[in-house]
């Protein structure tokens, strides 16, 4: 039914490069020979005078291949919902939202041949500045207001070095952009550390007995063992082997969220391509629904946007994940390190205390070794609750220029799981929230 009432839309009012009613813009910029990026931004429907008088905040998806105009916006925290209707909590109400298909290849991102792919967390972050140099040749009015970048799952990892970048590229003149923090939600920033995690947790939740544990354990030392011998491929492929074990030992739990179980929609066959599709997955199954995520964006989205015809939206691009594969099981910590000593870049790191794959312990083996000026004062600042409507939504600790949130009731996806728990972290680096 939604298709027919978007088509007679489009057709009586003879929208160009929009859909729905919110104010938009979207574009292509070549980031490299061979290499398009897709953004697609939402300007604030905030009271203002002038949409620079908010921020500009971009979204990250994870994967990596994930698409952030499809799962980001629609799934997330977009004007629109998964149905179409108007969301109540999205940050469209107080920010410039801009969503971006990244790294090339995903979402309505495209290559001309699969030699322009990226293969490393740097190269991703360089077509990321090219894209943003496109994005303010195409709005200049955007130039010295502040910009956040937020990152969900690899998106928060692909943030970190974007922040280095963006900001060597401000310091140099080459962009008129005005970074000022970097958020990573849920984010697969050291892979080993959270890896390790998965058996005590799940011990600890009663959701595996001490064989279980045992098996879960053994599985995740030796995709360490890799990964410190050098073995950076295999590593990975042994990150999906310590998966199939939590799924043996739990009935499939969802590693999203440790209360539910994973959609039997997926194929736990092939581990390979099950782990895979499961990291990019990031998005709520609905079988409920009225149309796919994919029908919404390949029959809706694409010909409202102009799209050209011979790109094919997808939910995830396998293709990138695979391409990035070497890169996979390698940390960012040193990256994060870098922004802490050498900018005055505001790091926040929030998690979902229900996901299993990008843990909440997980995240605070990396944090607290973590080697900066401040590390000793944020090791002893005090954690701070979280109230919102005289709820209890979770925790925050913050000393110098980093900041660390933990949110109740929310697994893999904050934003969505809990929007009301997400104003703190969003308020504490923009004000707005």
């Amino acid at each position: 039914m939604w298709f027919y009432l978007i088509a007679f839309y489009l057709l009586t009012h003879n929208v160009q490069a929009q859909f729905g009613d919110h104010k938009q813009y979207s574009s292509y910029v070549t980031v490299r020979e061979g290499a398009h990026m897709f953004y697609w931004l939402f300007y604030t429907t905030a009271n203002v005078s002038s949409y620079v008088e908010r921020p500009v905040v971009v979204w990250l998806q994870g994967g990596p291949g994930g698409s952030s105009t499809g799962i980001g916006n629609f799934d997330i925290l977009g004007p629109l919902d998964l149905s179409l209707q108007e969301r109540n909590y999205t940050w469209v109400k107080n920010f410039n939202v801009v969503f971006v298909d990244n790294p090339v290849g995903t979402g309505f991102s495209y290559v001309d041949d699969p030699q322009y792919l990226t293969t490393t967390n740097d190269e991703i972050a360089l077509d990321f500045v090219e894209l943003m140099r496109g994005f303010y040749r195409n709005h200049p009015e955007f130039e010295g207001v502040p910009l956040y970048i937020y990152g969900q799952s690899y998106g928060g990892k692909m943030a970190v070095d974007m922040g280095i970048r963006m900001r060597e590229a401000e310091e140099a003149g080459t962009i008129r952009s005005n970074l000022r923090g970097i958020a990573m939600g849920n984010a697969w920033i050291s892979p080993v550390d959270a890896t390790l995690t998965w058996g005590p947790i799940l011990l600890a939740a009663g959701l595996v007995d001490q064989r279980g544990y045992e098996n879960i354990q053994r599985s995740a030392r030796e995709a360490e063992r890799l990964f410190n011998e050098g073995h950076f491929f295999n590593s990975t492929a042994q990150w999906g082997l310590t998966q199939s074990q939590v799924f043996a030992a739990t009935e499939n739990v969802d590693f999203y969220n440790i209360l539910t179980k994973m959609p039997s929609r997926f194929n736990f066959g092939n581990i390979h391509e099950f782990s895979r599709d499961m990291m990019i997955r990031d998005m709520e199954y609905n079988p409920q629904r009225d149309m796919s995520l994919e029908t919404i964006m390949n029959t809706l989205v694409k010909p409202a946007l102009g799209i050209p015809e011979h790109v094919v939206w997808q939910a995830s691009s396998r293709i990138v994940f695979d391409t990035l594969r070497p890169d996979f099981m390698k940390p960012v910590t040193e990256g994060i390190e870098k922004l802490l000593n050498e900018t005055d870049i505001i790091v926040t790191k929030y998690n979902g205390n229900l996901d299993l794959i990008c843990s909440t312990p997980g995240q605070i083996l990396w944090m607290d070794r973590l080697n900066w000026p401040g590390a000793e004062g944020y090791k002893a600042s005090p954690r701070n609750p979280i109230w919102e409507n005289d709820r209890l939504e979770g925790y925050y600790k913050s000393y110098g220029n980093l900041r660390f949130f933990w949110i109740n009731d929310a697994g893999h996806s904050v934003p969505r799981d809990n929007p009301y728990g997400s104003r703190a972290f969003l308020r504490d680096m923009t004000t707005y929230g």
